[in-house]
């Protein structure tokens, strides 16, 4: 890797003290103090909630051996910030220079890069290409959804030396926002898993999140592109780009690989198994794997676009999706004293909450069981979070009992029997609502809602480890 020398003139900075120029530049960068361990690097960005300037101390306490910092923070506070254990290394703008940095090692390491964007199963699909891929190329991946400027960048630089393959999240919330991710990180491959109504507090209508998404065309080593052909809009701008771009349309209409014969299972442990057939590339599998939801057969088919043009052959893909578990906050089940607890708890947007839903209802067990929701609200929706969240309200209806988290849900009005309340956080709703109650016992419990609500707070509560 760069010394830190180095590394600051890529960045367009300095460093402090001049001695420890000389020194290997850490990897790992990290963002949040909290995350930092011995010899990480902290890179302080100024935020909307909050700086991270602030919390430069903490982050050497922890063990950071160097701090990426704005330089005017750095000269306001010199003195102080000398006399930490750690080197400094002022720059103008932190999260442009982190990106400037992430960008050069992505050329001197030179993978093919796959680049994954749409409004619902990004992180899925991530996870599970990354899950087949790796054990026959060698491949590098952000532990977390890293999707945005500074975590792409921060994804970039862990990248061992010998990586042939990246895997990255591409997000956004504005116009623009893919665009500079694949300007300073060019992806060959792109996934565009959906187009459906998220983040409109940005991109404000349906025309504006497509719009966004098909941003990852114009990156410069663009080589093939996978898309949802059952998306209408979707389908038409895809099928309008160059023709010299491979293509590989997914859907369960007719499609170069097309999805077929879906079947959702549970074993009497509630462990669940998903299968479907996948036709395309002169071939068709079976696939079966352990995930809960239908609607993961298509992020299925996106990872078996990418794994067959990377050049795996489909049997040796069947046999290692049937390998990869459900990741944690998307539909893992999990039993307990109560029922089964259907953890969806990392994030949702009006497509998701409809998929889990759908989901939840379909169950089908023996005996008699209560089906229950616990669900937070639905955030970066704009002008549209009235109505979305009157959509929602409408399919939870049909749930025995309904509860919820967030401000999102104030202008909701029902009448329904099914609503038992409303609380304005996950504290709220934890000091009140009685989780030993008889009723719950022998139930289907949904938890979901967007991440700034961190419903997953809520799971050791009702009984997950």
């Amino acid at each position: 890797f760069f010394t830190i020398t180095e590394a600051a003139e890529i960045m367009g900075g300095e460093v402090r003290p001049l001695e420890r120029g000389a020194e290997i530049m850490p990897q790992n960068l990290k963002a949040d103090s909290r995350s930092v361990s011995s010899g990480d690097a902290f890179i302080a960005i100024p935020g909307e909630r909050t700086d991270g300037h602030r919390f430069i101390g903490d982050a050497v306490s922890r063990g950071a051996s160097a701090v990426i910092l704005e330089m005017e923070y750095y000269y306001r506070n010199a003195e102080e910030l000398d006399k930490l254990s750690a080197v400094m290394i002022p720059v103008s703008y932190t999260e442009t220079a982190a990106a400037r940095l992430a960008s050069r090692w992505l050329c001197v390491v030179s993978p093919r890069v796959v680049g994954i964007t749409g409004s619902v199963g990004k992180t899925t699909t991530r996870e599970l290409l990354y899950g087949v891929i790796h054990e026959y190329m060698r491949t590098h991946s952000a532990v977390k959804s890293y999707n945005t400027l500074i975590g792409c960048g921060m994804a970039i630089l862990s990248m061992p030396a010998d990586t042939e393959l990246l895997i990255l999240e591409l997000g956004a919330n504005r116009p623009g926002e893919i665009d500079e991710l694949v300007k300073n990180f060019p992806v060959t491959h792109g996934i565009i898993t959906e187009v459906a109504e998220s983040h409109l507090e940005g991109l404000k209508s349906i025309k504006g999140v497509l719009s966004a998404k098909m941003e990852i065309t114009n990156s410069r080593t663009l080589q093939f592109l996978s898309y949802n052909n059952d998306n209408e809009a979707l389908s038409s701008a895809a099928t309008s780009l160059d023709k010299r771009l491979r293509k590989a349309s997914v859907g369960f209409g007719r499609s170069d690989v097309t999805v077929s014969d879906v079947r959702q299972s549970l074993g009497k442990d509630g462990s669940p198994n998903l299968s479907l057939s996948l036709s395309g590339y002169g071939e068709e599998i079976a696939c079966e794997t352990r995930f809960f939801g239908k609607q993961h057969a298509k992020n299925i088919a996106f990872a078996y676009a990418v794994a067959r043009d990377l050049g795996l052959p489909g049997d040796m893909f069947a046999e290692s999706v049937r390998r990869i578990g459900t990741p944690l906050g998307r539909g893992r089940i999990c039993t307990t004293r109560l029922g089964l607890i259907i953890d969806e708890t990392y994030n949702a947007n009006p497509s998701s909450m409809s998929y889990a839903l759908r989901n939840a209802l379909d169950i089908e067990l023996d005996g008699d069981f209560r089906r229950v929701a616990i669900l937070g609200g639905m955030r970066e929706l704009g002008d549209e979070t009235e109505r979305w969240h009157e959509v929602i309200m409408s399919r939870a209806s049909l749930f025995d009992d309904v509860y919820l988290i967030g401000s999102e849900w104030d202008r909701v009005a029902t009448k329904q029997g099914a609503l038992k309340g409303r609380w304005r956080s996950v504290g709220d709703f934890a000091r009140d609502f009685d989780f030993a109650s008889p009723s719950l016992d022998k139930s289907i419990i949904l938890v979901k809602g967007s991440r700034f609500y961190s419903m997953e707070k809520l799971l050791p509560m009702l009984g997950v480890r």
